[in-house]
């Protein structure tokens, strides 16, 4: 008999997000156009929430995966971790689900020798990153905008870095760019705090967002609540021409 309820493996959600590359689509498609499942049922599969066992067969089916190579092992080690849904968890769910994942930005490890504006060349982004470590952010935008950048780090706290100090021009030419930018205090961000997976979430629009609360070029980064992000979720369904998307990667 199969089982009630089926949670992804980290292994199944990369596959699955790569999928949703291949096909152009968001969590929010699924939701919305494909009709699949409701999208706080579609946050669940990629968040590795157990869903049920109809649904998330469809869902590989509609990904053109095979479910059995996206389930976790039964083993106890990988048992899916709970996830605490908060109020701010909720609604980051929300703004995730607007956008979709990308490998056009990314970390990229700063020379530790000299922590200037050299960096290393890697044909890709890093997923793992090391506590001690110096990384810069770089962004490849394929037409000109205005950039809102926020991260949730491991401990569940989601900041707003551009605009901030540290990226006090947030309207952007096509190319890339790295943050810090050249007129931040810093040359690097290093990396701190506990192991565990975080977040960067890009929203690029063609004018400034109209949000009261966002930094100015010489503020700090701002910790985002749950009343803010619920603005920018609206803001986003409001807009006709915005770009959301994100990238995540590992902290040890």
């Amino acid at each position: 008999m199969p089982k009630r309820s089926l949670v992804a493996s980290e292994k199944g959600i990369e596959k699955a997000k790569s999928a949703l590359i291949r096909k152009n689509w968001t969590q929010q498609t699924l939701a919305d156009d494909v009709g699949v499942a409701s999208w706080a049922t579609i946050s669940k599969f990629f968040n590795r929430i157990p869903i049920s066992y109809n649904i998330f067969v469809e869902v590989c089916q509609i990904l053109d995966l095979d479910w059995q190579d996206i389930i976790a092992p039964s083993s106890p080690v990988e048992e899916p971790q709970q996830v605490l849904l908060t109020p701010l968890n909720q609604v980051w769910q929300q703004l995730q689900a607007l956008g979709s994942p990308t490998e056009e930005m990314g970390l990229v490890l700063v020379q530790t020798e000299t922590l200037g504006w050299r960096w290393q060349a890697n044909s890709r982004y890093e997923k793992s990153v090391r506590i001690g470590s110096y990384i810069q952010f770089e962004i490849n935008l394929e037409s000109p905008g205005y950039l809102l950048l926020i991260q949730k780090d491991t401990s569940g706290q989601v900041w707003c870095f551009c605009p901030s100090c540290f990226a006090p021009q947030p309207q952007l030419d096509t190319g890339k760019t790295s943050l810090p930018q050249q007129d931040s205090p810093i040359t690097s961000f290093p990396i701190e705090g506990e192991p565990g997976k975080e977040y960067i979430l890009a929203v690029v629009t063609t004018e400034a967002p109209s949000l009261d609360w966002l930094p100015q070029g010489n503020d700090d980064p701002l910790e985002l609540t749950e009343n803010y992000l619920m603005q920018l979720v609206e803001f986003i369904n409001a807009s006709e021409n915005c770009i959301v998307m994100y990238t995540e990667y590992e902290i040890k």
